[in-house]
């Protein structure tokens, strides 16, 4: 699992009460991660940014968009406060990783529990709804795919684990006949790399027109299907069951 980046600060309060927690999302990029810092003073547009923020950037890489799931966990922080808090998007493009340094949960299993709730009256005016925001969760990812893990104890904090894809066995991204479906850019970035050439994310953005950033999500999600291969400068190159999905693509 991806370490927590918080640190543990003292509580704030402001007119409406709690603020939201100092919270860092770490984005992966084509050398390392984007690291952007939420200092809000309000918590209902806290959350708003903070899921905006993750949504737009998964949408871009052309993953699933668990809108309910992420809405609903980071409402969930308000549990946590006061807390400092980091969300980690996994260069695989499989997992969100949320982390938080609050008082943790005794039982997470029965967080899950339609009717649970801790939940106190402050708690209650700065989220749109508590005791059923875990299992809609769950729910959302497991109807996307994904899943959904919770480990935490009593004055350790709550560590989250989000898949996005297979649930939390291998990714299953095949059609019909075993042929992986992938996106027009994505099938561009195969016949590019067909020519024989090496290329990193920097020559894959020059020649199709994409950031690097979007052509590194893209090279991860090829290699992590096993369709392109990385030699240790980090360049790409096509892989045997690349050949084979192209010549399978072009036999269609």
């Amino acid at each position: 699992m991806v370490k927590s980046v918080a640190k543990t600060v003292r509580g704030e309060q402001n007119e409406q009460g709690l603020l939201p927690p100092h919270t860092r999302l770490a984005l992966p990029e084509s050398e390392g991660f984007s690291v952007i810092e939420f200092r809000e003073r309000d918590f209902p547009a806290f959350a708003e940014k903070l899921v905006g923020t993750i949504l737009a950037y998964l949408e871009e890489a052309g993953c699933p968009l668990p809108r309910i799931a992420l809405r609903e966990l980071v409402d969930n922080l308000v549990h946590a406060v006061p807390c400092t808090a980091s969300v980690v998007v996994d260069p695989s493009l499989n997992r969100i990783y949320i982390s938080d340094t609050g008082p943790g949960i005794s039982h997470p299993e029965q967080a899950f529990e339609l009717g649970f709730s801790t939940a106190s009256e402050l708690h209650r005016s700065l989220i749109r709804g508590v005791s059923i925001g875990l299992y809609l969760a769950r729910e959302d990812l497991r109807a996307l795919g994904g899943d959904l893990r919770i480990t935490s104890e009593r004055g350790s904090g709550t560590h989250i684990c989000i898949s996005l894809l297979g649930g939390f066995g291998p990714p299953a991204e095949t059609a019909a006949g075993g042929v992986p479906e992938l996106s027009p850019r994505q099938n561009n970035i195969l016949f590019l790399l067909s020519e024989g050439v090496f290329l990193g994310p920097t020559g894959i953005s020059q020649e199709l027109g994409i950031s690097p950033g979007t052509a590194y999500r893209e090279l991860v999600r090829l290699e992590r299907l096993g369709l392109v291969a990385c030699k240790p400068d980090g360049k790409r190159f096509l892989s045997e069951s690349g050949r084979t999905y192209l010549q399978a693509l072009l036999s269609l």
